[in-house]
Formats: structure tokens, sequence, C-alpha cells
């Protein structure tokens, strides 16, 4: 059983978001085990010490610990963790046991200590992981009532309403009370696991929602920023880790044998293969006409969330007009510059082969083989001039060329969309119509600069 809610808790912990690794938790378990459960502070400060990694930590820690490791208090003024609504709780008024019969009068004869017990023995037998969405709470009350024996308080409602000695009535209104009184604990109770595991559960399918929905239905923008940011910096860190990689190189056989016969063939040394790196550059340009300007929106926050593993992104955005807009988003947070620039390029009549033009004259002498170019667009030209031999002449100088079009590939070539003149260009065109498509993509892009 104790191992069983130090799992449950654990999982709280990751939904309250303090990351715990299963070795740590391995650990946590172990630690627990040798100093006991009986000393609440000892016990608290034993996970702390194995479970949290930082300052910053800890105060979601010790929330998270409070509410997971409480019980129903029965002064709800001396309860600092309380709900604001269960300071009228007060403790269910007691009836005559001995009106009643059977279980229902051992439940009832309980203390209020007595009868928090029973709620916690009971509510130990429950798996609160297993509660997804909100509207399972009821389920859950009820299953937490039965547990603790209110079905034999149910059968004694029905009898004594059922009976006609005098005074029974009153007895059945008196136990129904006392009922409702008991379920707004269990209610309180289950409200409170709900808050430590259905809320997480339920924030990880509304962002796996939002990362599969496309571009023009996001309309929880503050969410979305934090999402982007949240994705942005969790592939920040595993690239991080193959840069470390990269930078170290491969175990060199060879030269760690030889140097190993100095020491009686114990490679006490180690040498690696070390991989010579090339400082690659990345053009952004984006289009931010009104048929793609959410795309373009969430590729400029996401590739500036990266700066830590991006080599220096110079950024262009064109709609009515052709402008950089790096300096934007040195001098202003992305969700600022990205406002800043859709009110500054915006408009309509969109030419990409103006746009072509101007790219190739603002970076003739930047664009060579170290040069990655990433164009984001429908390619919606307005039956203008295409140019793309200006592409053409870019792709011939530059590493690689990339295509994002949030449009299905269906539409890449219908009405005044022209993808077709501009593909021989590119090294590779992906659709780009969902963070999980520009997260995907984000990640080839890494591979291959640091590969």
């Amino acid at each position: 059983m104790a191992g069983r809610r130090l799992h449950e808790f654990v999982r709280a912990l990751r939904g309250a978001g303090v990351r715990v690794s299963p070795v740590e938790a391995e650990e946590a378990f172990r630690a627990a085990a040798l100093v006991g459960y009986g000393d609440r502070d000892r016990f608290r400060e034993t996970l702390a010490l194995t479970l949290v990694k930082s300052q910053a930590e800890r105060p979601d820690f010790d929330r998270c610990f409070a509410a997971f490791f409480r019980f129903e208090s029965a002064d709800p003024e001396q309860d600092d963790g309380a709900d604001p609504g269960e300071a009228d709780q007060a403790a269910p008024a007691p009836l005559a046991p001995e009106t009643l019969s059977g279980p229902a009068a051992e439940l009832v004869a309980q203390s209020d200590t007595g009868l928090e017990q029973t709620l916690a023995q009971a509510a130990a037998e429950i798996d609160f992981t297993a509660m997804q969405v909100i509207t399972q709470q009821g389920l859950f009350a009820r299953r937490l009532l039965m547990n603790m024996g209110m079905g034999a308080v149910d059968d004694e409602i029905l009898r004594l309403d059922a009976s006609a000695r005098p005074g029974d009535g009153e007895r059945a209104e008196a136990l129904r009370d006392w009922r409702g009184r008991v379920r707004e604990r269990a209610m309180a109770h289950v409200r409170r696991q709900y808050d430590l595991h259905g809320r997480a559960h339920g924030r990880a399918l509304r962002e796996h929602s939002m990362q599969a929905a496309p571009f023009r239905e996001l309309r929880e923008f503050q969410q979305v920023q934090m999402l982007v940011r949240r994705m942005a910096r969790r592939l920040a860190r595993s690239h991080q880790r193959r840069q470390k990689k990269a930078r170290r190189g491969a175990l060199d056989a060879r030269r760690t044998l030889a140097a190993s016969l100095r020491y009686n063939a114990v490679p006490v040394q180690l040498h690696w293969r070390q991989r010579r790196r090339t400082r690659a550059k990345v053009l952004v340009v984006c289009d931010v006409s009104s048929s793609v300007r959410d795309a373009a929106r969430f590729l400029l926050q996401f590739l500036y969330a990266m700066t830590d593993v991006l080599p220096r992104v110079r950024s262009f955005a064109f709609a009515a007009r052709f402008d950089e807009v790096t300096d934007d988003f040195e001098r202003y947070p992305p969700d600022v510059a990205v406002g800043r620039i859709l009110d500054r390029v915006s408009g309509s009549g969109t030419d990409y082969g103006t746009m072509f033009k101007e790219l190739e004259a603002a970076c003739r002498g930047e664009i060579d083989r170290q040069t990655t170019l990433i164009i984001l667009g429908d390619a919606r030209n307005n039956d203008l001039p295409a140019g793309e031999r200006h592409l053409a002449d870019i792709a011939r100088r530059a590493r690689q060329v990339f295509w994002l079009n949030p449009e299905p590939p269906s539409r890449w070539n219908s009405g005044d969309a022209i993808m077709a003149r501009y593909l021989p260009y590119c090294r590779a065109a992906r659709r780009c119509g969902s963070l999980n498509d520009l997260r995907r993509f984000t990640d080839e892009l890494l591979r291959n600069l640091n590969g």
C-alpha cells in the first residue's frame, strides 16, 4: 500500500511540473522505507532531498506534499490548506446510534476523528490517478462513500422511510442530512485528488490537441505561447545533448589502445575522433499575409526560442513589402516582436518574385555553402511573375533550401499557387500546418545542421 501511494505521489509531482526520473523515484522509495512514515516532517524532508533538484522546485513540492498527504480536519479553521468553500462543512452532527441498526449504527457512532480515519482508509484503496476528466469526480466520490460503508446507511434510510413507527421519518431525515454532509467531505477529498492528478492529465490532453490543431484554430494565444516555449526548450535540451556528443566525437579505438600500452594495456586515457565543426547560417523568410500569418508567427517564435542550439538566425518577412526583421527579435520578446512585424509589413498583394529578387540583393555576399534558407509561405503569387530564376541562383550558392507550406499538398498548385515552379530548387518541401509539423521540421533541421 505504501509503495503504491508513493508511486501516486511521484505522478502527482510530475503533474505539478517537478521533474522526477525513474532512478530518483526509486531512491526516494528506498529512503522512505529507511526513515519510516511516522514522523511527517522527517518523511517530507527525506522525499524532498531525493526528489527536488532545485530551490525553484521546492515550493511546488511542498504544495503537492501538503495536498497529497492531507486528511480532513475536524476544525476547518485550523486547516491552512482547506478550500475556501469548506469552512461551512462542520463536523457531521452525531445521531443516536441506538435508534439505528447494523453497520450503519457503527458508522454513525464514530467520532469525528474516527470518521476522518475511515475516509482516509477508504481513499487509500482507490487509485485516484485514473481520474482524468472533471466529470469523473462524482463517480470517484461514489466509490469513496461505498468504501466507507455508506451503502449500509442508504439501506437504513430506506428502512426508516418505509417504517410506520413514530419518529422513524424524522430519524430518516436526520440520517439523510448526516449522509449529505459526509458526502460533501468525500467530494472535497475527491476534488483535491483531481487537482493533484486529473488536472495534469487534462492539461496534457489539451496540449496534445493544441499541438495537432491547425494554426488558424489556435485561439488560446497565451496558453499556446507557453506551449511553444515549452516545446522549444524540450527540443533544445535534446539537441544540446547531441551537440555535446558531437563536439566530443566518437571513440578512437586505435589511439586509445596505443595509449594504453604505457599503463599495461589499461585504457586510462580515452581518445576521441574530433569532428570538424562548420559555422552554419540560417536565413528565414516568412510570408505574413493573412492566409499564412499564424504559421509565420509560430515559426518565428519557435526558432527564436531555440537560440541556444541554433546558429544565428537572420529573418525576413514580406507581404505588401519585404523587410528584414532580425533586429526586432534582438530588441523585443518574440511575441512582441512578431506583433510589430505584422503591423509593419502586412498587407495584400503578395509578390514572391519581387521577394526573391530583394532577398538575393540583400544577402548576396552572405549566402554560401554553410547557408540554410527556410521559406514559409503558400506560394500564392497573385498571378505575378514567379521570379524562380532568383531562387535558382540562391539555391545554387546555398547549402540547402527548405520550403514550409501551411496548406495540404493537394492545394499547392491550385488557383494562383505556384509551388511547382519553386520545388526544383528546394531540398525538401514540408507541410507546416500545426505545432506538431513545426516541431518535426525543427528537429530535422537541427539534426541536419549538427550532423
